[in-house]
């Protein structure tokens, strides 16, 4: 069997993907991934050996652009090659992860009725997931719908959970420790805001360095294009743009993490019992996803977790240092996961998909 896989924009997005990718690929099928050209999903899929397409995409800007003139063009003519491409591969079925890559590559399976799996990583679904929703064979969600679900989409949808990234029960801490050189009972703090990264969280760091690096050892993934020249050889900080194969060493390392609170980081902090302080996106750039998940978690783990919100108060990094302080030394509570459960999510999903497969026949020549 041949399945598409789609998905991107975030890591947010992509390693859930890919993570069911691995599930499906075991079983013996045949796998191919559209995206746009130049994403991080281009370079996840490249890293996993899994063949690639380009497709043309756009996103909806939540604050005033003139890109959003430009945007349901690029989408048709994404929606053209998406279709061509579909022609050309003849997937039996699509797996969506969301991002609004999906919304043409949704598109072009339903023309060529290709059916289509999508999933929700948070409490309700994203502007892609809503578009694709409708035509989808199934609707997989992390967790039940908090709100009332019209039948049409309730007789459609199965509670698979969040797939999280492959390698988490994996994690070597003490690998990265001797790479970096840190030493042996250092409390160390990750901080990673997404596959971009945020700048003024980046600002917020690095003005109150010194605080930060007198408490922690401090591992600072920033974003592409992020790094800070003059603090290369800083003692006590590392910089890096970001972290593939050691991502999950860092989070198995980390005493405390500065991040998002993106559906699939708050399930990996979860798994790992990490302390958190969280700086949800602000509902100015984002539907305000990030701020529920962030309340819900801090009521789960009060003691462990401090929600800064993203706004002015940020500048200088007062705040930050101020809640980073708060859970310094609090006990660890580390909790190793269990692979069984790790893979749980990503292999129902992949059972999913290709339950949902169509028979078709064969071209005739």
């Amino acid at each position: 069997m041949k399945i598409a896989i789609t998905g991107g924009g975030s890591a947010g997005h992509v390693v859930p993907a890919l993570s069911v990718a691995t599930q499906l690929a075991q079983s013996g099928n045949a796998l191919v991934f559209f995206g746009r050209d130049g994403s991080i999903e281009e370079e996840y899929a490249e890293k996993a050996d899994i063949r690639f397409r380009s497709v043309p995409s756009a996103g909806l800007k939540r604050y005033g652009s003139w890109s959003n003139l430009w945007m349901p063009f690029t989408v048709l003519r994404g929606i053209g090659a998406a279709w061509k491409a579909m022609r050309r591969e003849r997937p039996d079925v699509v797996f969506s992860k969301g991002g609004y890559v999906t919304v043409p590559v949704g598109i072009a399976a339903w023309l060529c009725r290709i059916p289509v799996v999508i999933h929700e990583s948070d409490h309700s679904l994203g502007l892609a997931n809503r578009i694709l929703a409708r035509t989808a064979a199934r609707v997989c969600l992390s967790e039940p719908a908090r709100s009332q679900t019209p039948r049409w989409l309730a007789r459609k949808t199965v509670v698979t959970g969040l797939p999280l990234r492959g390698d988490l029960a994996q994690g070597n801490p003490d690998r990265l420790r001797r790479q970096l050189g840190i030493k042996p009972g250092a409390e160390v703090l990750l901080i990673f805001c997404g596959s971009s990264g945020s700048a003024r969280v980046n600002d917020a760091v690095r003005s109150q360095l010194d605080q930060l690096r007198s408490r922690f050892a401090v591992i600072h993934v920033c974003g592409k294009g992020n790094l800070d020249p003059s603090l290369g050889g800083t003692a006590g900080y590392w910089q890096f743009e970001y972290l593939h194969a050691d991502m999950t060493d860092a989070l198995w390392l980390a005493d405390l993490v500065i991040g998002r609170a993106g559906a699939t980081t708050l399930a990996e902090l979860e798994a790992l019992g990490k302390r958190a302080v969280l700086v949800p996106l602000p509902a100015s750039v984002s539907r305000g996803d990030q701020l529920v998940n962030a309340e819900a978690y801090a009521r789960r783990h009060q003691g462990r977790c401090q929600v800064i919100q993203d706004d002015d108060t940020l500048a200088g990094g007062a705040t930050l240092v101020a809640a980073c302080l708060r859970l310094a030394g609090a006990h660890a509570g580390f909790s190793r996961p269990d692979p069984e459960v790790i893979h749980q999510a990503a292999s129902r999903i992949a059972g999913e998909t290709v339950s949902a497969a169509r028979p078709r026949r064969r071209r005739t020549r």
